[in-house]
C-alpha cells in the first residue's frame, strides 16, 4: 500500500512534445542536450549529447522515462550576454562562494 505523501512527490512524466532540440534534460546527475528529434508518428527518439564529454547517445521517450529523466527549466528571464543564476541546494549561486540573500 503507498502512503498518502507519496502522491505529493510524483514527478511529472517526460513528455515526448517536450522534447525539442535545443532544450536540456537531467537525471540530476547528467545535464544533456537535446541535439535532433525522430518522430515515425509510432515512437520518438532523441539524439542527446552529454554537455560533460560531448558524446552523442540516441534513446526513446520510454527509455528516458525509465532512466528518470526530466526536462531542465529556466528559472526567469536574464539579461542577453549574461549566464543565468542557478541557485544550488546549498544557498550558493553556481559559480560564486556567496550565499544567495533570502
Amino acid at each position: 500500500m503507498r502512503s498518502p505523501m507519496s502522491f505529493l512527490f510524483r514527478r511529472r512524466h517526460l513528455s515526448s512534445r517536450t522534447l525539442v532540440p535545443g532544450r536540456y534534460l537531467t537525471d540530476g546527475r547528467r545535464l544533456l542536450r537535446i541535439v535532433s528529434r525522430f518522430d515515425d508518428g509510432r515512437s520518438v527518439m532523441v539524439l542527446l549529447e552529454d554537455c560533460r564529454t560531448l558524446r552523442a547517445h540516441a534513446w526513446t521517450v520510454l527509455e528516458l522515462r525509465m532512466m528518470g529523466f526530466r526536462r531542465v527549466r529556466i528559472m526567469g528571464p536574464h539579461p542577453a550576454g549574461e549566464p543565468a543564476r542557478v541557485e544550488t541546494f546549498d544557498g550558493l549561486v553556481e559559480g560564486s562562494r556567496r550565499s544567495v540573500p533570502k
